[in-house]
């Protein structure tokens, strides 16, 4: 039969957090009281004990139910699995966040003597020891004489700019809610969450209208919860909420999800409103980061592209930051391509943006931690690393440890393979693409995007034509999409239900590839266009108005010098024929060093396999 443990009362009220006593103690419920509240959700104040002390307790909101249906009752024996010991008028209290009721039995009594700890303690120091039980017992039947201590903390709940600790507010504490407990159908509910990750400030135009926003990952030992604030809470909550501090939170807004701006595992997310109230509070049993790893080898079992995926990995290789054109808003960004590779002997790389590009310093073979990868099918498989993600460089984490240690006694040797199911050599090496590389020939004699899927590779080859004409379209400068000139020397976009007096030209193009084995057309775009023409297409238009001759002489000026291509290869079905459409999504310039040691190291591969 189960015991209360002995000597857990005291530990628990000392705050000896690292004593076996503290963790998942048994204690005794000797007595329940119902405490009254505004609003109309009954709460129990408890005494608990532990065969030789005993003090007072009030049980979160989850508990109710177990007092209502008698699973609980007086003399039922409970495990202590979540708690906090928080200080009231004085004198101390429990708040038992989870527990879990031990089966009763028929002739359930209680255990032991105990006597009031807190009695004991102040007759120590040379106190009174019947005004310190008189003084215990008044707080006890509080709630009950009056009603108003609830009342009283619920409605003068504390807002961010109140000076009392909301660490020292039982109401708080007992109202405490599991983030993944949160729902839009709750009224009343209190978090305490670490703020995992924020993000930066972002400015929104649209239809006439403009404003700003900003989110935070919230996290507790249940799970994470997105919140964002708009306009005017920008500037109130935006220096309050700091990266690794927990707060205290109240009186958001629970709604339901937008998936495609969050990568957590919850159905809801909060809006924080002018009656949100948010404070700071000190706890550092909070986790600081929840992560669902999935191997590298795994990435293509069963997850498809777009879906959001946890990743660690060592970081091998560094292309350095890279400022290219982006397809969606036409502004340059910056981006950085890593490759990464884990105990699952895969690699992949992964692609970060702008701030984060910029900051990441891969000196040492970093171990990175990745919350938030967008999957793409480039190569087979890749990642990007999104913008609501975040990363940890060399965490302390269980799984990072074990990531170093393969390394260093296994993985700077092993074999490593890529998505597109080339061998490379030891990760040490210079490595190769994740996409297979091929001449123009296999290009061709292969059945290359005839699946479901888009194929992709690479190839080594020169520009040998490039069609002039039509190889460019006047696009709107906010949505990209084509304008269309109106007669008053305007162009009009469609999708915006906007006017614009000149467009900005984005290239369509068609090329003639050549290698030593044959050659081909291919199709590319605006980024690819602006990398071998140097030229942006407006430039390009303005320029042939202007001289023809030296419009012409842009295109023959890039011809026959060598790039390494990426390109796709899909089937596309038009007019009821189908075809495989090949586009160019990536052009680099060749670099003989690094071609060089990569087709050694493939040379010693073979060699080492015959």
């Amino acid at each position: 039969m189960a015991q209360p443990t002995s000597g857990s009362i005291k530990a628990i009220y000392n705050d000896q957090k690292e004593s076996p006593l503290c963790k998942n103690p048994v204690v005794q419920v000797i007595n329940i009281k119902k405490v009254p509240t505004s609003n109309n959700i009954n709460r129990y104040r408890v005494i608990i004990s532990d065969g030789t002390y005993f003090m007072q307790a009030m049980l979160a909101s989850q508990h109710t139910q177990l007092v209502e249906s008698e699973t609980l009752q007086k003399h039922s024996l409970i495990v202590l699995k979540d708690y906090v010991c928080n200080s009231l008028q004085n004198r101390k209290i429990i708040i038992a966040l989870n527990i879990e009721v031990l089966p009763n039995s028929a002739d359930m009594q209680k255990f032991g003597n105990p006597v009031n700890l807190e009695a004991e303690l102040m007759k120590d120091n040379g106190k009174n020891e019947s005004d310190q039980q008189n003084g215990q017992q008044q707080l006890f039947v509080q709630g009950q004489q009056n009603g108003a201590s609830a009342n009283t903390m619920n409605n003068n709940a504390a807002s961010i700019n109140n000076t009392s600790a909301r660490s020292n507010n039982v109401y708080a504490e007992a109202n405490l809610f599991p983030i993944k407990s949160l729902n839009p159908y709750q009224n009343r509910w209190f978090i305490k969450a670490r703020v995992s990750q924020k993000a930066d400030i972002k400015f929104w135009h649209k239809n006439n209208s403009e404003g700003k926003l900003f989110s935070v990952n919230l996290l507790d030992k249940s799970g994470e919860i997105k919140a964002t604030a708009f306009n005017a809470e920008v500037d109130r909550l935006h220096p309050l909420l700091q990266e690794n501090k927990t707060y205290y939170i109240s009186k958001a807004r629970v709604t339901m999800a937008k998936k495609q701006f969050s990568n957590l595992n919850n159905d809801y997310e909060l809006v924080f409103e002018s009656g949100t109230e948010i404070e700071e509070c000190n706890d550092d049993s909070l986790p600081t980061m929840s992560f669902n790893f999935v191997p590298i080898a795994k990435l293509d079992d069963g997850i498809d592209k777009g879906d959001t995926v946890d990743v660690i990995g060592l970081v091998k290789e560094d292309e350095g930051v890279q400022e290219i054109v982006s397809k969606a808003s036409g502004k340059p960004v910056k981006k950085r391509q890593l490759t990464i590779v884990d105990k699952s002997q895969k690699q992949i790389k992964l692609t970060l943006w702008d701030r984060q590009a910029e900051s990441f310093d891969s000196s040492n073979n970093p171990i990175i931690a990745c919350k938030g990868c967008r999957v793409g099918d480039f190569g087979g498989r890749s990642l990007s690393l999104l913008s609501s993600g975040s990363l940890k460089v060399n965490p302390d984490i269980p799984e990072a440890n074990e990531l170093r240690q393969w390394y260093n006694n296994v993985g700077h040797t092993a074999q490593v393979d890529s998505f597109s199911g080339q061998s490379l050599g030891n990760t040490s090496g210079a490595g190769s693409s994740t996409s297979a590389k091929k001449s123009l020939a296999d290009v061709k004699s292969e059945p290359l995007g005839a699946g479901e899927k888009a194929d992709f590779f690479t190839v080594r080859a020169r520009v040998v034509y490039m069609k002039s004409d039509n190889c460019s379209y006047p696009a709107c400068p906010e949505c990209k999409k084509k304008l269309i000139e109106e007669g008053t020397g305007s162009w009009r976009c469609e999708k915006d239900q906007k006017s614009f007096p000149e467009p900005d030209y984005r290239y369509i193009l068609s090329m003639s590839l050549a290698d030593a084995t044959t050659q081909m057309f291919m199709s590319a775009f605006d980024e690819i266009g602006i990398k071998l023409l140097g030229k942006t297409a407006t430039e390009m238009v303005h320029l042939r108005e202007r001289d023809n001759a030296a419009y012409q002489s842009v295109f023959r000026e890039s011809y026959f010098q060598p790039y390494n291509f990426k390109c796709k290869a899909k089937m596309e079905s038009y007019n009821d024929t189908e075809r495989t459409k090949y586009t160019i999504i990536e052009a680099t310039p060749v670099d003989y060093a690094t071609d060089g040691h990569q087709l050694a190291n493939e040379i010693d591969s073979y060699i080492s396999a015959m």
